[in-house]
């Protein structure tokens, strides 16, 4: 039974669903709320309404909003199984059009909602009348309760298969959803003239472009980007690179692409999309949604960066790159499809495509099969041509006490992308795991170990990788969580196998509303990764610390540490620190300030980022920003900087207005 009373009204008229909420609390001391930007409330109370307007069990809208009517939104996609409280996760980069207040009263907080029914999808009724799956679920951060609406069993993996039925819906706007979206930047950055050690700030370079989407259906959306801004406002997240094996992969944070991407997901070991392989698109067009019940998806763009060539000789030089992405599913049951992708990149005579079928099957209450089985063509510049397959299938169990995972993939050496992100290739991995969980639900709220087993072997048939793991998992009340683990690997570096033994523990704390903290501990063998290659030990430590003093004020810092010792002679061949500060104070509800402060020990390199939002809704937006990049002098020139102090090396002002007009 849930601890605290929850109240939820809901009507609607031809335009918009209305929703009423009130939360009450017995103690209000227990009230996590805070003036943040929208989708930056995870870690408040909330509470979130969630609509499958296709009733398919394929995917859901998510709208939440906190007890300051601070809103987030989101796409819960299935096959999501149990982890995690009910309605959380999904994909966040999802932003919808809707309007919200919230207010902290005696015995709680209330909030209000209008969601647009332009702001989603949904299909087209012969006889007028709507029943699409519905779940309302409220989470107390300070109790780590998250209570449902419709009743959530953990013996039922996926959570859109348990919502309930929201029905009455009848006369909804047929109405097309017009989009105008503006966007006018400006930057004047600044480098550093190697050859004078002067700082040279470049022109004032503004620019403008423009973003529509049109409703074609109900269920089915436009969208048409002209010079379209791909800037973006959130910086990547720091990684190491020192003594990487294989390339690091970096999210896409900008907004064009973001939109939708959920529908050109694949299984598999390649990740077959991967949108920042289109860098500086002249235009841009999408085309998602439903038909009946195929789920469509269409991207097209062309890329000037392939043609930014000094030689005007090139035959490539101001030459672009045509990026087409197609992507079909057709829905068979709940939580199931057989699906289609076609993705083709052009560069004058070169092209890299990749074409075949994919699919997920839900089996039983417990159970699904994914499957996955591509096959790629790629010609260079130079005209020479490579052909690899990809396959891939695994099955999984996600009850409340036993999960499993059986996994099986291949991808041949000739296998090749340049619309997606190849880690690597010329593998054939076996990979095994097995869980189970006790759930005591006193001060322990559950635990269980976790053993694994994978190995890689190449085409060849020689073992690459062979990987043994035993983990243990233990939720406490209050928000405590901890694991531990072991690990005993082979690893095949420069035809050499080295042998490794490494070891773990982390966990969070997250019991105060004023302070949480997440760490990470890593130790033992690792191989160095150069042309003589040898056994070492590594050790890491990660720390993340969130500090919210007010409401308005939240503060996070991380450090993240990697050190590498050549133990046959005890020397150290790097410590890298990584040092990040994220800040931000919240003025009034749409008025914000950020700073982000970074420090790199190896690189002898700090990063200070200003940004100033004003946020009227989801689409409308104003930023003034300022970026700030120095590095230790000697590492620049050492004749030109004879000095360890911070030498400025770029400097950028930024300015960016949105403005979202709809009809």
């Amino acid at each position: 039974p849930a601890t605290e009373s929850t109240q939820v009204w809901v009507t609607y008229d031809r335009e918009n669903l209305y929703f009423g909420l009130y939360a009450h609390y017995t103690n209000t001391s227990l009230i996590r709320a805070n003036w943040v930007d929208r989708d930056r409330a995870g870690s408040d109370d909330w509470i979130a309404l969630m609509f499958d307007p296709f009733s398919d069990q394929q995917r859901a809208y998510r709208f939440s909003v906190n007890g300051y009517g601070v809103q987030g939104d989101a796409i819960i996609n299935a096959g999501r199984g149990n982890r995690g409280p009910p309605g959380s996760g999904g994909d966040r980069s999802w932003d919808a059009l809707f309007y919200s207040r919230g207010q902290l009263v005696d015995d709680g907080w209330t909030a209000e909602l209008s969601i647009p029914f332009k702001s989603l999808r949904y299909p087209t009724r012969s006889d007028g009348n709507h029943r699409w799956g519905f779940q309302i679920t409220r989470t107390i951060q300070s109790k780590d309760e998250t209570v449902v609406w419709s009743p959530v069993s953990r013996d039922i993996a996926g959570f859109l298969t348990q919502m309930g039925i929201l029905s009455g819906l009848r006369d909804l706007s047929t109405s097309r959803n017009l989009e105008i979206l503006p966007t006018f930047t400006g930057i004047q950055l600044g480098r550093l003239d190697e050859e004078t050690g002067i700082l040279e700030n470049g022109d004032l370079g503004p620019d403008m472009g423009l973003n529509v989407k049109y409703g074609v259906t109900s269920d089915l959306t436009a969208d048409f980007a002209a010079n379209p801004d791909f800037s973006q406002i959130e910086s990547d997240r720091p990684q190491i690179e020192v003594n990487r094996r294989f390339p690091l992969f970096f999210s896409e944070l900008r907004p064009f692409f973001l939109e939708g991407r959920e529908i050109f997901d694949t299984p598999g070991p390649i990740n077959l999309v991967h949108t920042r392989t289109i860098v500086d698109p002249r235009f841009g067009g999408k085309l998602t949604g439903k038909a009946g019940k195929a789920t469509l998806g269409i991207l097209v763009a062309d890329d000037e960066a392939p043609g930014r060539r000094d030689d005007i000789t090139d035959p490539g030089h101001n030459r672009t790159a045509q990026f087409f992405v197609g992507r079909a599913r057709y829905d068979l049951y709940a939580e199931s499809y057989i699906g289609g992708i076609f993705t083709d990149r052009e560069f004058l005579d070169s092209y890299s495509r990749v074409a075949g079928a994919d699919g997920r099957f839900r089996l039983g209450a417990t159970h699904n099969l994914r499957f996955v089985a591509v096959t790629s063509a790629n010609r260079d510049e130079k005209a020479q041509s490579k052909t690899g397959p990809l396959f891939g299938v695994s099955l999984n169990q996600d009850g409340r006490h036993w999960d499993y995972r059986v996994s099986y993939d291949s991808v041949d050496p000739n296998f090749d992308t340049l619309t997606g992100f190849v880690r690597r290739v010329d593998t054939r991995r076996l990979d095994t795991n097995l869980g189970y969980r006790w759930w005591p639900e006193d001060l322990v709220i559950n635990w269980g170990p976790n053993l694994s087993y994978s190995r890689i072997l190449d085409h060849n048939g020689v073992l690459q990788d062979e990987d043994y793991r035993a983990s243990v998992n233990f939720r406490l009340v209050n928000n405590i969580f901890l694991r531990a683990n072991l690990r005993r690997e082979m690893e095949r570096f420069n035809e050499i196998d080295f042998r490794k033994s490494r070891s773990s523990v982390g966990g969070g704390v997250n019991t105060s509303r004023w302070i949480s903290l997440n760490f990470n501990a890593n130790w033992g063998d690792q191989i160095r990764f150069i042309d003589e290659p040898f056994i070492g030990r590594l050790s890491t430590y990660d720390v993340n610390v969130t500090w919210r003093p007010t409401s308005r004020l939240r503060a996070n810092v991380s450090l993240d540490t990697n050190r590498f010792v050549d133990t046959r002679s005890n020397t150290e061949e790097f410590d890298i620190s990584i040092l990040r500060t994220f800040t931000t104070y919240q003025f009034t509800e749409r008025l914000l300030v950020r700073n982000i402060i970074e420090y790199n020990s190896f690189d002898r390199t700090f990063g200070l980022n200003l940004l100033l939002t004003y946020r009227v809704n989801a689409g409308t937006v104003f930023f003034i920003g300022y970026d700030d990049r120095l590095e230790e002098g000697f590492r620049i020139d050492e004749e030109l900087f004879p000095t360890r102090n911070l030498e400025r090396t770029r400097r950028a002002f930024f300015t960016k207005f949105q403005y979202l007009f709809r009809s």
